[in-house]
């Protein structure tokens, strides 16, 4: 058998799920790992053309400069960079100073850089995070609604009851019908928590995401002739398909889209697109995400935490059920979602996995 000659070395370091840049101690690039060019967002021979660090994150550089001074690694968790692409990532970075120790005062020779994309961790932590939530709550919820759901049909039933009695007592009849009123309000608030009883994936069907996008946009587009608002719909594929209970996720979409419309006040655009997020899978599935942008008020920084909460609402008459139900909802898809900050507008990104 013939033997073939693989540098296995240069094999590993542009496999790993790890960016690595090694620098001499002038900067200069002397090696870059693919998984580092994908984190950076340029070739090597894009940075050995330009030698200059520059290119790289500002925190990362200013680390580097640092580390030319007291030669002491340096080691930063969890920050935010923007690569040469525009693309934000989640990174873990270790920089290391390797020393020359045959010679005194020491001597820096060359710098390692290693990078890790926690963005994939991320996410998984927090729908891991989420899925737990949503175990808890919904069995709270369900249970308050069940339990709720009695007694109220006894107040209705009993001021239906007075009503039907002809009393001439006009203050009688004026808050039985504030009972009646008021007690069918709480039975509508009490139904929707029907949508948080557990649901057995094995009761989950195939939906096509785009044809019932199409669905969500072509209503919502009927209610959008009341003001003057433009859909933009971009898909990057042609089909995709979750597994999903077709009418929840129906529920969703349409809450979000009419959030988007309802914050616009007289003129503007809601832009919904998909995309496959390719750089990470979750349970072995790529991950779809939904995006759903407006030019509308927008959300504040301080109430994105809060939105996703029970009975918090920054709507004027608004109940603060909907964005709950809507989290609670796609968490049982394997997903979930999250709002963004934006200076023109609102942005959500549904995030499930495909099927």
């Amino acid at each position: 058998m013939e033997k073939i000659n693989i540098n296995f070395k240069d094999l590993i370091l542009d496999n790993i799920r790890e960016g690595i840049i090694l620098l001499d101690a002038e900067s200069n690039l002397i090696f870059m790992n693919q998984e580092a060019e994908n984190i950076i967002g340029a070739s090597s021979q894009r940075l050995k053309r330009n030698n200059n660090i520059n290119l790289l994150d500002k925190q990362i550089v200013n680390l580097i400069k640092n580390i030319k001074i007291d030669q002491k690694t340096k080691y930063i968790n969890e920050i935010k960079v923007r690569n040469l692409l525009g693309k934000e990532n989640i990174l873990s970075v270790y920089i290391r100073p390797i020393l020359n120790f045959e010679k005194f005062p020491l001597e820096l020779e060359y710098i390692l850089i290693q990078f890790s994309n926690l963005k994939g961790m991320s996410i998984l932590n927090k729908k891991t995070k989420l899925e737990e939530e949503e175990k808890l709550m919904s069995q709270l919820f369900y249970g308050l609604g069940h339990e709720i759901k009695n007694p109220l049909a006894g107040i209705k039933g009993a001021a239906q009851l007075i009503n039907s009695q002809g009393t001439s007592s006009k203050i009688i009849k004026e808050c039985a019908n504030i009972i009646e009123k008021e007690a069918t309000r709480l039975s509508k608030l009490v139904n929707t928590f029907k949508y948080l009883q557990p649901h057995s994936p094995a009761t989950f069907t195939k939906v096509n995401i785009h044809k019932l996008l199409d669905e969500v946009i072509n209503l919502c587009s009927k209610e959008s002739t009341r003001k003057n608002i433009s859909f933009f719909v971009s898909f990057e594929f042609e089909s995709a398909e979750i597994l999903c209970d077709k009418e929840l996720l129906r529920i969703v979409l349409l809450n979000i889209v009419k959030n988007a419309y309802d914050s616009i006040s007289k003129k503007g655009e809601i832009r919904i697109s998909t995309k496959r997020i390719k750089d990470f899978k979750l349970n072995n599935k790529n991950l779809l995400e939904i995006n759903i942008q407006d030019s509308g008020k927008g959300i504040k920084e301080d109430e994105i935490n809060k939105i996703f909460q029970p009975f918090y609402s920054t709507k004027k008459n608004g109940q603060g059920i909907g964005l709950f139900l809507s989290q609670k909802i796609i968490n049982k898809f394997g997903g979930f979602i999250e709002a963004h900050p934006e200076a023109n507008g609102g942005n959500f990104k549904i995030y499930i996995p495909e099927n």
